[in-house]
């Protein structure tokens, strides 16, 4: 039998593929992107040929508009947003839809911390592709803007609760390469792929839907319900069932193991009267909500910079993909590569090239130095999205895992709701988007620096609200590692 590294079998490659197919149909979550692109038009008659701008007064004269780069037919141009009085619908509809996630967050993770991960990632992931595909059928503008939100309630929930669901299932070593390899860059790269060959809103929309599809058979059909999940409502019988299921797939024996005692089942409002406990939660909510509008606010601003949109959108996607390749790697070799010092490195990077685009836009500055410290930033931006999800699950109990990452999320949707308002602030100063962002890296740092805890490695199973030591022997998945290692 082939070896796969850092304990991988069978069973965790269906899981990877999971949470990578999650992550793209999240990536609706930046469809605006595309769906809200405009390129800069002009005044096109027999005798004259303008130069181009984005200058209302010309879009709205009788000539003739002719646009400089029509790369991509967006829902902007289709319902006639663009230099009209609905012209706040290109940015309300990317803010509803964060709202809807902030909405989504709350309500799915408590479910699933009450039904189980299983039946609610299914719920979201089914009712996200089916709103996805209704996106790029109707014909409606109202029905599309509140089509958005719907996603985003679905894609609040299926993010938060798969995300949970899957880590519950990997080994700990297997946290870091489930970020480096499976992860956002590869999902971008696959939408801005579509987007490409499918060049307007409908049809990409359509196509993102049914790529994603798989995931409800997955999820239906193979993967059982999480056994650290089972293990916390005390339900032994179908923890052991589940097990059995997961060593089948994998392809080893099936020994059973003693495990520790089922803790007392807690609510979230637990973690809000534990001191310690609330005070890692509001260190996460900190570090999520500075992520969250630094991240996606220069997302949405990526089809602002300078050359061939889907150009810069490749670039982007697989120098961020490439760049993560190398974590699991520190992350295997080296005890000093640690959740801490993974964010602080990154953020401090981020924070730097940020400030000096500021600088360099401010003194107008529109050079290929632009795009390139831009990708630098965002790689180290990602990283610190990778220590906000690694160490949301790491350092939360299991009982209100699913929970406490929601809320996570909620505030994180309240910084991605400000971040289609980061590019109004160049209206200012030329540089306010970018200056915002290393200001608001700075706050994150600081309280990263002061206050977040160490979780590398930690054992999700024995994460509960009495410390037991570092144990190192996961409760519910260990039987594979031990079956690999004779």
């Amino acid at each position: 039998m082939v070896t796969l590294p850092l304990g991988v079998t069978r069973f965790h490659v269906i899981v990877l593929i999971v949470w990578q197919l999650t992550i793209f149909l999240a990536t609706q979550n930046i469809f605006g992107i595309f769906s809200n692109y405009v390129p800069k038009w002009r005044c096109f008659n027999n005798s004259t040929v303008d130069g181009f701008s984005k200058d209302c007064l010309v879009f709205n004269s009788n000539c003739t508009v002719e646009y400089e780069n029509d790369y991509f037919y967006s829902a902007a141009v289709h319902f006639k947003w663009v230099c009209s009085d609905l012209a706040y619908l290109t940015s309300v509809q990317s803010q509803v839809q964060f709202f809807g996630v902030i909405i989504g967050t709350i309500v799915f993770g408590f479910l699933s911390d009450i039904f189980g991960r299983k039946p609610i990632s299914l719920l979201t992931i089914t009712m996200g592709i089916l709103i996805t595909i209704y996106c790029g059928i109707t014909e409606n503008m109202w029905h599309f803007v509140f089509c958005r939100f719907l996603f985003g309630v679905t894609v609040g929930g299926a993010l938060n609760v798969t995300c949970t669901f899957v880590m519950e299932l990997l080994l700990p070593k297997q946290r870091m390469a489930l970020r480096a390899f499976f992860n956002w860059g590869v999902a971008r790269l696959m939408l801005t792929i579509i987007c490409y060959y499918f060049n307007d809103y409908k049809s990409a929309s359509i196509v993102c839907g049914l790529i994603s599809l798989p995931i409800v058979f997955i999820i239906l059909f193979i993967i059982p319900e999480s056994p650290t999940f089972l293990h916390n409502k005390g339900k032994i019988d179908l923890m052991v069932k589940s097990e059995k299921k997961i060593a089948r797939i994998s392809g080893v024996p099936f020994v059973s193991k003693e495990n520790l005692p089922v803790i007392k089942i807690e609510s979230i409002c637990s973690v809000l009267t534990n001191k310690d406990l609330i005070k890692k939660l509001v260190v996460l909510w900190v570090m999520w909500f500075c992520s969250c509008l630094c991240g996606y606010g220069m997302d949405l601003y990526s089809n602002e910079i300078s050359g061939n949109l889907f150009i810069n959108q490749i670039f982007f996607s697989i120098t961020i993909w490439a760049s993560k390749t190398i974590l699991p790697v520190l992350d295997n070799k080296f005890d000093w590569f640690t959740r801490r010092f993974l964010h602080q490195t990154s953020q401090g990077v981020a924070v730097i090239c940020f400030a000096v685009l500021s600088l360099l836009v401010a003194c107008h500055y529109n050079g290929i130095l632009i795009l390139l410290i831009n990708i630098i930033g965002i790689i180290f931006i990602e990283y610190t999205w990778d220590t906000c999800y690694l160490c949301g699950i790491e350092l939360m109990p299991t009982n209100v895992r699913s929970s406490a990452m929601g809320s996570c999320s909620m505030v994180a949707r309240s910084g991605a709701i400000l971040a289609p308002m980061l590019p109004y602030l160049n209206t200012f100063w030329p540089g306010a988007a970018y200056a915002t962002v290393a200001i608001v890296g700075s706050i994150n740092l600081i309280v990263s620096y002061l206050y977040l805890s160490e979780s590398k490695n930690v054992v999700l199973g024995n994460v509960d609200f009495k410390k037991r030591g570092d144990e190192k022997e996961d409760v519910t998945t260990s039987f594979i590692k031990d079956q690999r290692q004779l």
